[in-house]
């Protein structure tokens, strides 16, 4: 099976869900689709070391044409690195976060991704903050049609733990799970998306983790953060994660 373009997973999604995308990654709201997908091929290849690379090849290229007959196209920073696929982009994220499993499926992947956020932040909760995620009551009529799903089974109060149970057995778990885990991962930076998204599930993670930032040192420093720039890939990649899932969940096929 041919792996799975990014720009396929962006191709139905409102100038408000791209924009918010383009938060995360740090480029301007109005950014095109195709600056977008540059966007993600520069934060996970080096664009340094794609440069140095360039220019040490068309310097050796250069002499050899002067001691040569034969001669070379100079090449460009851009034809060293190839766009990573939507694929490439989700098992390097689940690498990086130790979650990964080889005979895993895409969709279970970016559910293990999503799960695995989650239980990096309540891993470094205090012991009565566990306690709040756990047992705060998250209002479920308001949170499905805010999500855009037009059937769910889950109806009346259930505590946070419990309708992450639910969500499974209902079919949008993966909703649920990546929705939660941006909550974690966006209050863990300080970052606050220009556009509406957030629902119940992430105002109750709001309420539960209190004041901004606290949990930035706690998630990413069990991390560490090099090349490919997984600060800026992951979150994006769980807020693709969100929306698509949104989306099969509103227009079922």
């Amino acid at each position: 099976m041919p792996h799975r373009l990014l720009e396929n997973e962006l191709s139905y999604w409102s100038r408000e869900d791209l924009g918010n995308l383009c938060h995360l990654l740090g480029i301007n709201t109005s950014s095109s689709v195709e600056d977008i997908i540059q966007s993600f091929k520069w934060h996970y290849h080096s664009k340094a070391r794609a440069k140095a690379a360039s220019v040490s090849t068309n310097a050796l290229n250069s002499i050899l044409s002067k001691v040569s007959s034969k001669s070379y196209e100079t090449v460009s920073d851009e034809s060293l690195r190839d766009m990573p696929s939507y694929e490439e982009l989700i098992d390097g994220a689940c690498k990086h976060v130790k979650a990964y499993e080889q005979d895993a499926t895409l969709a279970q992947r970016e559910l293990h991704l999503s799960q695995a956020i989650i239980i990096a932040a309540l891993q470094r909760m205090s012991p009565k903050e566990r306690c709040n995620f756990f047992d705060s009551q998250v209002d479920t009529p308001e949170l499905v049609p805010q999500a855009g799903i037009k059937s769910a089974s889950l109806t009346g109060a259930a505590s946070t733990i419990a309708i992450l149970g639910a969500a499974q057995a209902s079919g949008i778990g993966v909703y649920m799970a990546s929705t939660t885990a941006l909550g974690f991962l966006t209050h863990a930076v300080g970052v606050t998306l220009p556009f509406a998204f957030y629902t119940g599930m992430t105002s109750t993670i709001a309420f539960v983790i209190g004041p901004v930032g606290w949990l930035s040192a706690g998630i990413w420093g069990a991390w560490q953060l090099t090349e490919p720039k997984w600060k800026k890939l992951i979150p994006a990649l769980i807020y693709i994660i969100a929306i698509n899932s949104r989306m099969r969940l509103s227009c079922p096929s």
